[in-house]
């Protein structure tokens, strides 16, 4: 086996490492954060809407019957998370810290859109009963978060690239080697 497939390997195994690993350790307290993030919009802008225990949102609609929404942990933007972190970690190249720090901005822009998703899906149950929260949540919030997650990647990638006044080593051009 040559030391390319084995770096392979190693990559692909530290991968679903993280990605088991982190959702078993995360998935909880990361749920909980974006609970709190949805319930302080809620606050500043208004809607019958709280928490109860085990990740469930009462929403109580001021015409429709009062019903409850479940924070499932797919709900959750830690999936897209971790798999960012796996990226960063795994596949991109650069220095560490600047792949930390593109790593986290990507993973903050995740999570608060996710948020908003969550937030918006809400809304629409609170204006037009539990309809307008699966509307909102299947359809519009599937295609947003498909959306977001991709953002938020090509974020970590223009983070990581240089930028195009950056100076190349005489060393690294190509029309040298040539």
């Amino acid at each position: 086996m040559t030391e390319r497939r084995v770096r392979v390997l190693l990559a692909l195994a530290l991968s679903v490492g993280l990605a088991l690993g982190g959702f078993r350790l995360l998935n909880g307290p990361l749920r909980t954060l974006e609970e709190n993030a949805v319930l302080a919009l809620f606050g500043a802008f208004g809607g019958n809407v709280s928490v109860l225990p085990g990740h469930v949102f009462q929403v109580l609609p001021p015409v429709e019957e009062p019903f409850r929404a479940v924070l499932t942990p797919f709900c959750s933007s830690l999936v897209a998370i971790l798999a960012l972190g796996a990226i960063a970690l795994c596949v991109l190249r650069g220095p560490v810290p600047r792949r930390a720090a593109a790593f986290c901005v990507a993973a903050t822009f995740v999570l608060s859109c996710n948020v908003a998703r969550i937030a918006l899906s809400l809304w629409g149950g609170l204006e037009f009963g539990p309809g307008g929260l699966v509307l909102l949540h299947d359809w519009v919030g599937t295609v947003f978060g498909l959306a977001y997650t991709l953002c938020g990647f090509l974020l970590m990638l223009y983070l990581l690239l240089p930028s195009a006044s950056a100076r190349i080593p005489r060393a690294a051009r190509t029309s040298d080697v040539l």
